[in-house]
């Protein structure tokens, strides 16, 4: 019986080592769409927060960059910005009272030539209205590419690129709060990345930006194996946003996750524990577990009955022996 549980745990310890290299993969790549015309424009901060006073003129500027092989004729323009839904779909061109900012953005030049490897900056100014109220503004300053015909009469897909911009009017109705509303850690989960998502609603009428960490550790022993950098994320009033934190390198495994969330200089830690293990993993174990129980039963009967056969026995040769 000893040898039977020996051999069974050597069996599944062996049989864990062995797929962890094979444990299926499902990763995600993203590619830039590229069409093959070797134009790759680059547009830099991708995004910038600003503070805005009623009756004030603001000036900034970006980076427009010619990061490909062939030269470009581009435009630049500022357009309204929304998101849809929990994951933040970006929406543009909807006209809303949060986005009257792009209407206030005017370019000191709004069309630009760039040869290869040249980098020009782009000058813009917001002239912030008056009797603005105080709340979030937001747009997109895009940077677009404007379709041209080559000399063989290809023509040239146009490409844009933007940077956000969070804007915020100043004054007594200015309103920050927002709050974390949930977690979500799967316990078992059968293919990697590991994942997790938390939920973050803005209660306020500003935007605001919520801080992350996301931490991976052995369930046994604690050591780390994953820790992501300070992750930000731009939370829009009156809505959520679902922020997906994920470890791509997981492989079979019991894991603790810890989650820090900051909002608003609140900070939070969940912890959760997580199983990465293919279903086909989990079943294999499950069977083989019932086969040791149902050995353990056959066993403890069996001996069971060779002690009650003994006994008899016995009893018959002492009464013999004494009678």
């Amino acid at each position: 019986m000893k040898m039977f549980g020996s051999w069974f745990k050597f069996f599944v310890v062996g049989l864990l080592m062995g797929v962890v290299g094979v444990m299926p993969v499902t990763n995600s790549y993203a590619t830039d769409g590229s069409s093959g015309d070797n134009i790759q424009i680059t547009l830099s901060p991708t995004s910038v927060h600003e503070e805005l006073k009623p009756g004030e003129t603001k000036t900034g500027t970006f980076k427009l960059i010619n990061s490909g092989a062939r030269p470009f004729n581009a435009k630049v323009y500022a357009s309204p910005y929304q998101v849809n839904g929990e994951d933040y779909e970006p929406v543009f061109g909807s006209d809303i009272p949060q986005t009257q900012v792009s209407r206030w953005v005017k370019f000191s030049q709004e069309t630009f030539s760039l040869k290869p490897n040249q980098t020009v900056e782009v000058k813009y100014e917001i002239n912030v209205p008056k009797d603005i109220p105080a709340v979030g503004q937001y747009a997109a300053l895009f940077a677009e590419t404007t379709g041209e015909e080559d000399n063989g009469g290809a023509v040239i897909t146009k490409k844009r690129v933007g940077m956000i911009l969070y804007g915020k009017v100043s004054g007594g109705d200015t309103r920050q709060s927002g709050e974390l509303i949930s977690s979500d850690v799967a316990f078992w989960q059968q293919n990697r990345p590991l994942s997790s998502k938390i939920r973050v609603k803005n209660t306020g009428n500003t935007d605001f930006m919520s801080y992350s960490k996301f931490k991976v550790k052995n369930f046994f022993g604690g050591k780390v194996r994953y820790e992501s950098q300070n992750l930000d994320h731009a939370v829009l009033p009156d809505t959520v946003r679902a922020i997906n934190l994920e470890w791509n390198d997981a492989t079979i495994g019991l894991y603790k996750v810890e989650i820090e969330s900051q909002i608003l200089g609140k900070t939070e830690i969940i912890e959760k524990t997580v199983l990465m293990a293919p279903f086909w993993l989990l079943a294999v174990i499950l069977i083989l577990l019932l086969i040791k129980l149902l050995f353990n039963n056959y066993w403890r009967y069996s001996l069971c009955d060779f002690q009650k056969t003994s006994h008899k026995n016995s009893s018959r040769i002492r009464k013999y022996y004494f009678f």
